[in-house]
């Protein structure tokens, strides 16, 4: 009985035991539920914060890597590292630790050719303005200083010449002094001379009266046999004069005759060649008759040919010639005589050329474009001389030179002297022209001449 009672005992124990354990490892799963709910509950919460800064798919791009494994390198959290780096970004750009990223891009829109690319390329840009400005202002530093440079110098040598203006001045005063007391005697001087020859005029007055009387007789003796001289010269210069000084009828300046006219061809055949010393290149004006070629008494020009040639092949007693001008209704017909005012197989013109002339026809003439037309006439065989002679056969003027007003005192020494040589053209003009009009010489300009020989190349 006793030993079933202990036995019972033990069981009841024992199944108090079971129970206060059943109870505690409830009670313990009950709390170990409530705080793995309450750290998925957390966990939860931990994720969407998270998600906040970085998202699943974020975390593996390899840029954001980068980043937490610089972060990791240097004890840091990805946010502590990427605020971190923002504060020194934004102190090293703005200045300012504390600038917002917003503010940021505000301050940048106010860059011009900020929004063109990045902030590196806009600084670099800057930077080669800069060194370009540098290089500017360097240059413009030299400048400057060479600029004071040549200004102490030339206040230097201002200083220079008034010092020696200065001593001139002085000299040119002490010389005025000694010139003002030399005056007085000069003047004494010139009062005794003076008086002395007053007296000699007189007896020189005397003694011109007596041989007055005397010169008188002679001189009427004299003009009685002038008048019988000049009655001789007058007939001698009567029969001499105008072979000797007219020149040449321009009537009498034909070369030739038109033997034959192609007119298909456009060419003429003239009745002078190799024999006449005709070359390749002449030019000829035609002309219905010799005297055709006259000088017009109202206005002073001769009438233009009614065509021009030019000489394209030479045979031995005839040319070949080109028409390079012509007349309408008014053709080249055979028996035309042909002239130009240079060319002569028989004799050499003489020409005396002044003036200014515009051969190039650019509407300036030029005494430099003399030289062309001279070298037009020694090409037709014509000869150039200085001054009209008694064989001279033309006189060629162009526009007469205009002389500028007198130059100052001051002025430099080329400009007087390109006066003066103005001055003696001017002369020269002047001279040929009176000389041709008293010796009735044949006198053309360049239109005149041209129209005489035909239109030769500018």
């Amino acid at each position: 009985m006793a030993a079933r009672t202990g036995a019972s005992v033990g069981v009841a124990v024992t199944i108090t035991i079971l129970g206060a354990m059943s109870l505690a490892f409830f009670v313990t799963t009950m709390i170990f539920y409530g705080n793995a709910q309450s750290a998925r509950t957390e966990k939860q919460s931990m994720e969407e914060d998270v998600k906040v800064f970085v998202s699943p798919q974020e975390r593996e791009h390899a840029a954001i890597r980068a980043i937490r494994d610089e972060a990791t390198r240097e004890r840091k959290t990805v946010v502590g590292f990427l605020a971190s780096n923002q504060n020194e970004l934004m102190k090293t750009i703005d200045g300012d630790a504390a600038t917002s990223m917003s503010e940021l891009r505000s301050k940048l829109g106010q860059i011009e050719g900020s929004e063109e690319g990045s902030l590196l390329s806009l600084v670099s840009k800057l930077q080669n303005e800069i060194d370009t400005l540098n290089e500017q202002l360097a240059i413009a530093d030299q400048e400057r200083l060479d600029a004071q440079e040549k200004a102490r110098a030339e206040a230097e040598r201002v200083a220079e010449i008034e010092q020696q203006f200065t001593a001139s001045a002085n000299n040119i005063q002490d010389e005025f002094g000694v010139i003002q007391s030399d005056k007085g005697q000069l003047i004494s001087g010139f009062q005794a001379i003076e008086q002395r020859y007053i007296r000699q005029i007189e007896d020189i007055r005397a003694q011109a009266a007596s041989r007055e009387e005397a010169l008188e007789d002679a001189n009427a003796e004299l003009q009685d046999e002038n008048f019988v001289l000049q009655d001789k010269v007058a007939r001698l210069l009567g029969e001499g004069r105008v072979e000797i000084f007219t020149g040449i009828p321009e009537e009498a300046l034909v070369d030739g005759k038109v033997n034959q006219v192609n007119a298909l061809d456009n060419e003429v055949i003239v009745s002078i060649g190799r024999d006449k010393k005709a070359v390749l290149g002449m030019s000829f004006a035609i002309y219905d008759d010799a005297t055709d070629i006259r000088e017009d008494p109202e206005t002073g020009e001769y009438p233009r040919g009614k065509a021009v040639i030019e000489i394209i092949k030479v045979e031995p007693t005839y040319s070949r010639a080109r028409i390079i001008e012509s007349s309408e209704g008014n053709p080249i017909v055979r028996g035309d005589v042909i002239a130009n005012a240079v060319y002569d197989p028989n004799k050499t013109y003489k020409f005396v050329v002044d003036g200014l002339f515009d051969v190039d026809g650019d509407g300036v003439a030029s005494r430099f474009e003399r030289d062309t037309l001279e070298a037009l006439i020694e090409r037709w065989g014509g000869v150039l001389v200085e001054e009209i002679q008694g064989d001279t056969d033309f006189v060629v003027l162009g526009e007469k030179p205009i002389l500028p007003p007198p130059p100052g005192r001051d002025a430099p020494v080329s400009v007087i002297q390109e006066y003066v040589r103005l001055q003696q053209e001017i002369k020269r003009y002047d001279d040929l022209l009176l000389s041709a009009q008293d010796t009735s010489m044949p006198v053309l300009n360049q239109n005149r001449l041209r129209t005489l020989i035909g239109d030769f190349p500018n």
